[in-house]
C-alpha cells in the first residue's frame, strides 16, 4: 500500500511540474549548501559551533558578516521567521501597559504582541487605492496627528510598527515616519518582511534601516533563496538597548534552532555579496518587458510606477507581480485556478480582484514568459460576460470602535451568536483573510454593518475567511453584552 504521509506528499508535489511564483524564494532550484544532503548538517549546539542564543563563535561571525553586507549596527538570524522578530522587538521596547501605534494592516503577530503585552493600541490607517481595492501607504501627517493627540493627553507612545512593503509591495515614505516617531520619542519598527531583496539594485525600494528605522524585520525566505523561517532582525542607532532585543529574542526563538536555516541565511547572504545586484540586474530587465506585455492586454493590468505619488505610495517592489483582472469576465481566484490548471503556475496568493505572483533572482527568463504568454492566450479568449463589480471599501478607511484592548476581551465572558445578527455586539475573535493574515476584526472591538458587507462580499468572491472557531464562518463569538453595557454605563457616569 502506498505511504499517503506529508513527506510523500512533498515529494510527488516536487515532480508535478507546477511552477512557483510564491515563497520559499529559492523556488525549488537552488542547492544552498553545495548539494549536501540537509540532513547530514542538521545538528546541535557541539563544540566548535556556537549557540545562538549566546552567540560567540561561527554563528556570531556570520551574522557580523550579515550586519556588515547589509550596513546596520547589529543584525540577528531568525530562525522562526519574521512573527518572531515583530514579537521580539515591540516586547524589547515596550513594558506592559503601554501606548503604541501600529499600522493597522499590520501582520497578526503584531496584533498578538499587543494582546500579550496588554498594550494600549492606536491604529494608523493606511491610504487607499480604490479603484484596485488594496491599501497604498501610511500619511506621516496621520502619523503625527495621532502622536500629538496622544501627548496632549499624557499618553506615551513607546513605539510606532508599521508595514512596508506591503504584500503588493507598496511602500511608504519611512524616512518621513521616522523622523516624526522620533520626534514624539519613540522608536520606529518597520515590518519589512516582504524587503528582504531590497538594496540589491537601485531600481528597488530603499531598506528601511537606512531610512532611520531602528529596528526591520525581514523574511530571508520570501524573497530571497533561503530556506521558509529563515528571516533577520536588524538594528540601527542608539535607540535600544542590545540586551533587551537578545533577551526578547531569547523568549520567543526556539532553544533548538535550526542550524540548516541558520546556514541557508549565511549562505545566501554570501551570494548575494558575490553576484546579487547582477542578478537581480537580469531579474528586472526580465519583469520590465513582462510588465509591458501585461499591460498591453484587454483584460490584465500590472501594478507599476505610475501609483507612485498617489494614495501616500512612495515607492513599489516591481518583482511582485500583481495583476489585476477585468472581474466581468473573472476574479482573482478564478483566474489563479485557470493559471494552475491549465497553465502549471501556482501563484502566491489570489484576492477578489488580482492575483499576486513572487519573483526573485532565482527565477528563470523562460518561465516569466511563459506566464506572459498564458496570459496573452487567456486575454485574446476571453469575451466581457457581465457587469463590472466594485469591491466594497476597506474597513481600514474607517476607525473600528474599541471597548476593550484585544488582552481585556480576552478575559470577557463570551457568548456565541449568528454573525448574520452581529451587528452592534462586541467581538470576541479575530477575523482575517488568509492570506495575508491582516484583521479586519480585533477582539474587543464592535462589529459594524459595512464589516458583515464585506464578509458577504469576500464569499461571493470565494476568499479564504479565518480567524473564526466556527470554520464555517456563520457563527462568531462575542462579549457578554451584560459586560459591555456596564461598561458603557460606568464610562458615561450612569448608575
Amino acid at each position: 500500500m502506498k505511504e499517503n504521509s506529508l513527506y510523500t506528499r512533498l515529494i510527488e508535489y516536487g515532480k508535478n511540474g507546477k511552477y512557483p511564483f510564491h515563497m520559499p524564494g529559492h523556488k525549488r532550484k537552488v542547492k544552498f549548501l553545495q548539494g549536501e544532503d540537509i540532513f547530514t548538517i542538521d545538528i546541535t549546539e557541539i563544540d566548535g559551533f556556537d549557540n545562538l542564543h549566546h552567540a560567540d563563535g561561527i554563528i556570531k561571525e556570520a551574522m557580523d558578516f550579515a550586519a556588515a553586507f547589509y550596513g546596520t549596527d547589529k543584525t540577528w538570524f531568525l530562525v522562526n521567521g519574521s512573527s518572531c522578530g515583530l514579537l521580539a522587538a515591540i516586547h524589547a521596547v515596550t513594558n506592559i501597559g503601554d501606548y503604541v501605534i501600529i499600522g493597522r494592516n499590520c501582520h497578526k503577530s503584531v496584533y498578538n504582541a499587543v494582546e500579550s503585552r496588554n498594550l494600549k493600541a492606536r491604529y494608523l490607517y493606511p491610504e487607499y487605492l480604490e479603484a484596485y481595492g488594496i491599501c497604498g501607504g501610511y500619511s506621516p501627517e496621520k502619523l503625527e496627528n495621532i502622536l500629538k493627540q496622544c501627548k496632549k493627553k499624557e499618553q506615551k507612545v513607546k513605539a510606532v510598527v508599521l508595514t512596508s512593503p506591503t504584500y503588493e509591495g507598496i511602500v511608504s515614505d519611512i524616512k518621513r515616519l521616522a523622523k516624526i516617531t522620533h520626534q514624539y520619542g519613540a522608536v520606529l519598527i518597520v515590518d519589512e518582511a516582504h524587503g528582504a531583496h531590497f538594496g540589491l539594485h537601485n531600481q528597488l525600494p530603499v531598506p528601511a534601516y537606512k531610512l532611520g528605522a531602528d529596528l526591520v524585520i525581514e523574511s530571508v525566505h520570501k524573497t530571497l533563496p533561503a530556506l521558509t523561517q529563515s528571516a533577520l532582525l536588524h538594528m540601527c542607532g542608539e535607540n535600544i538597548e542590545i540586551e533587551k532585543i537578545e533577551k526578547s529574542l531569547r523568549i520567543y526563538q526556539t532553544s533548538s534552532p535550526s542550524y540548516p536555516i541558520m546556514a541557508s541565511i549565511d549562505k545566501c547572504i554570501r551570494n548575494l555579496r558575490q553576484c546579487g545586484n547582477q542578478k537581480m540586474e537580469q531579474l528586472l530587465l526580465q519583469i520590465n518587458d513582462f510588465r509591458k506585455r501585461v499591460n498591453r492586454q484587454k483584460h490584465f493590468n500590472i501594478l507599476g510606477r505610475e501609483f507612485i505619488g498617489k494614495a501616500q505610495v512612495f515607492d513599489i517592489d516591481l518583482t511582485k507581480l500583481v495583476i489585476f483582472v477585468d472581474n466581468r469576465c473573472m476574479n482573482g481566484r478564478e483566474l489563479s485556478e485557470i493559471l494552475r490548471d491549465r497553465y502549471n503556475f501556482e501563484m502566491e496568493m489570489d484576492a477578489a480582484t488580482y492575483v499576486l505572483g513572487i519573483t526573485t533572482i532565482c527565477d528563470e527568463k523562460k518561465d516569466i514568459e511563459r506566464l506572459a504568454e498564458s496570459l496573452e492566450e487567456l486575454d485574446r479568449e476571453w469575451k466581457n460576460v457581465g457587469k463590472k463589480e466594485k469591491q466594497p471599501e476597506l474597513l481600514w478607511q474607517e476607525e473600528n470602535e474599541i471597548i476593550f484592548s484585544a488582552y481585556e476581551a480576552g478575559l470577557c465572558e463570551m457568548e456565541e451568536c449568528l454573525l448574520k445578527d452581529s451587528v452592534g455586539c462586541v467581538s470576541g475573535e479575530y477575523l482575517y483573510l488568509y492570506p495575508p493574515e491582516i484583521p479586519l476584526l480585533v477582539p474587543g472591538e464592535i462589529i459594524s454593518p459595512k464589516l458583515l458587507e464585506q464578509i458577504e462580499w469576500y464569499k461571493k468572491m470565494n476568499m479564504n475567511i479565518r480567524g473564526l472557531k466556527d470554520t464555517e464562518n456563520q457563527r462568531i463569538l462575542v462579549i457578554n453584552k451584560n459586560l459591555y453595557q456596564n461598561r458603557e454605563k460606568n464610562c458615561s457616569g450612569k448608575e
